[in-house]
């Protein structure tokens, strides 16, 4: 049971079927409406859920404001979003808007913001599989490096493999000093979620093994009908071009039934927006904050 707005409980396994029915209806275009990215962050967001009528609230809130994701279900938004105001006990700032959306949270009294570091990168599957023309020149250019370095064995993961992902992961924060910076200490708590709970949670994945031991892996799923969501990608950067390599690798397994590929976000990290911008998104999927003035 999902208790009624403003009540709310922790999100667990068992809340799977439920928001993958929501999202399978509704065709989400946006990374963060996924099961996977809901679940994986609870503890690092402080989620929990909630609903109002036929629609779920997924919270991420603190003790003085309500942070919250888009009113999730069928159906127009506004009447939800009032019927939460009126409710409401303590300010709410709703984040991960869908453009749909904006004019709801707009006519609401609603500030409505764009949110560009949160916005999501799209590329062209047949892109990222062929890596074709010279606009990737570059990049065939890391892959032939890191193939000329290493003698690797590129695996589908299943859960004993993610178990070994799990080790490499540890290995990868421990080299970026995980526990020092903030966003990748709770990444490193994201990523593991994934790892344990890998079967349950239905995701897909690959591996790139050298010598036995697991040095690159990427997580992903579909998104929608024509999108796989890439979740998390990590390679042992010593191994120059690795992460082209396991980019490829990944997306020539598992992208071939996809028009598209989401790349999800850059946080406004500016090493990040680079690399995904080299690869040529063919569109952006905007996201948008709202706030009451």
């Amino acid at each position: 049971m999902i208790p009624q707005y403003p009540d709310s409980r922790q999100i667990t396994l068992e809340d799977k079927p439920t928001l993958d029915a929501v999202f399978l209806a509704n065709q989400p275009e946006i990374s963060a409406y996924s099961f996977t990215n809901i679940f994986a962050w609870r503890e690092m967001h402080n989620s929990t859920i909630s609903r109002i009528d036929d629609h779920i609230l997924v919270l991420n809130s603190t003790q003085q404001r309500r942070v919250c994701l888009q009113p999730l279900g069928g159906g127009p938004a506004k009447p939800v979003i009032q019927e939460m105001m009126r409710r409401t006990d303590r300010p709410v700032v709703f984040e991960r808007l869908s453009e749909h959306v904006k004019p709801d949270f707009e006519e609401c009294g609603f500030t409505v913001e764009s949110d560009r570091d949160n916005s999501d990168y799209v590329y062209a599957s047949r892109d990222l599989i062929e890596l074709a023309g010279r606009k990737y020149d570059a990049k065939r250019n890391f892959v032939a490096r890191a193939k000329s370095q290493i003698g690797y064995e590129y695996v589908r993961m299943e859960a004993a493999v993610a178990l070994e992902c799990e080790d490499f992961a540890d290995l990868w924060c421990e080299d970026k000093m995980c526990e020092t910076v903030d966003g990748l200490r709770r990444e490193r708590c994201a990523v593991n979620q994934m790892l344990i709970n890998f079967d349950s949670l239905g995701v897909i994945g690959g591996a790139i093994r050298v010598d036995g031991a697991i040095v690159a892996f990427s997580i992903g799923e579909r998104l929608n009908d024509d999108t796989l969501v890439i979740h998390v990608e990590k390679a042992d950067s010593g191994i120059g071009g690795l992460y082209q390599l396991i980019n490829n690798e990944f997306c020539a397994a598992e992208a071939g039934a996809y028009k598209y590929v989401n790349r999800e976000q850059d946080l406004g990290v500016a090493g990040l927006r680079k690399a995904k911008e080299s690869y040529h998104p063919v569109r952006m999927i905007p996201t948008f904050r709202a706030k009451t003035p």
